[in-house]
């Protein structure tokens, strides 16, 4: 064989392989992306703040007799508006709605009309019931944006790190939306997974207030 065109021939083997190995290492890093960016992804579309693919709870109802109720829970922290609070100010004499939301949280959103409704009415009757929010997993800064924007009356305490449901042990709510409500004790006396309607949490507050 010529030895020219032996050499053009062993050159050009070696230009396609190398083209197959950089156009695999292309779709490799392509997919790799793709992966990584995927905007159905809740990482994703918290970093993104377009509120789109977020997984909400199921809007399970659970209310706890007296005789199951765990322990009291100390939940404690900074509102938005930069007030220490405590959930002990509130042993033997209130009851505590604990509402944790985020402004990042679309049925989060949906339901504040619905909890300002009831803080509202509860605040009218003079009834011995307090509401805290737990604003979670954002600045306190964008989460007092938030507030003002929503016209939310209820104060919240600023959650930036997620580190606040802890308090909550084995029953600390796994995202947002979630509520519970302490009894006078302090204890979990019934919780919400999901978004929860004013009719849901008056009848929620009022059984919790007669146990």
């Amino acid at each position: 064989m010529d030895p020219a065109a032996s050499t053009s021939r062993w050159a050009q083997l070696s230009f396609g392989a190398a083209s197959r190995a950089a156009l695999t290492l292309v779709l490799a890093v392509v997919a790799l992306g793709a992966c990584s960016s995927d905007p159905n992804s809740i990482a994703q579309q918290a970093k993104q703040g377009d509120q789109k693919g977020y997984i909400a709870g199921n809007g399970a109802i659970e209310q706890i007799p007296v005789a199951q109720r765990l322990k009291p829970i100390t939940l404690e922290g900074t509102t938005l508006d930069g007030k220490d609070w405590s959930s002990t100010t509130a042993r033997g004499k209130d009851v505590v709605v604990v509402n944790l939301w985020g402004s990042w949280c679309p049925p989060c959103i949906t339901e504040i009309p619905d909890l300002e409704k009831v803080w509202t009415e509860v605040q009218g009757a003079k009834k011995p019931v307090q509401f805290m929010g737990i604003d979670f997993r954002e600045s306190p800064q964008r989460g007092a944006a938030f507030v003002a924007t929503q016209k939310m009356t209820y104060p919240s305490l600023s959650d930036e790190s997620g580190v606040l449901i802890l308090a909550f042990g084995r029953q600390a709510p796994t995202s947002p939306p979630s509520t519970l409500i302490l009894d006078r004790e302090g204890r979990v006396a019934a919780r919400v997974n999901g978004v929860v309607t004013a009719s849901t949490l008056r009848g929620l507050i009022d059984d919790v207030l007669k146990s």
